[in-house]
């Protein structure tokens, strides 16, 4: 009986390649301040056109305008930093302007309707 198992040499596993531990990548300073100051420019553009939400519109545009000067303060040059000012500033004009413009309806349709004695 030719027993071939008992004379099989043992297999060596192949070796895996030496790779090198994970590093992270290096932080870059002032990249998240840019990115929210981003994303609140964004969303204070959005939010200024929905009315009495203008005064959202307002906060999230000046807290956009604070990080993205932060960011630039801290190093962070790129186009997002710059987006991030551009659009707060944008979006807090653009939403003051909205809010005054929605009293200023509000105190006409008021001023009408009391005039016309529906009060």
């Amino acid at each position: 009986m030719n027993n071939d198992y008992n004379n099989q040499q043992p297999q060596q596993q192949p070796q895996q390649p030496y790779q090198q531990p994970y590093q992270q990548p290096p932080q870059v300073p002032g990249k998240g301040a840019a990115t929210g100051g981003l994303i609140c420019g964004i969303a204070s553009v959005v939010v200024a056109w929905f009315g009495y939400g203008a005064l959202l519109g307002l906060a999230l545009g000046i807290v956009a305008v604070i990080l993205a000067i932060n960011a630039k303060k801290q190093g962070f040059v790129g186009g997002m930093q710059t987006a991030g000012l551009v659009l707060g500033i944008i979006g807090a004009v653009l939403s003051a302007i909205v809010f005054i413009a929605c009293i200023a309806c509000a105190a006409c349709l008021a001023a009408s309707g009391a005039a016309a004695g529906l009060q």
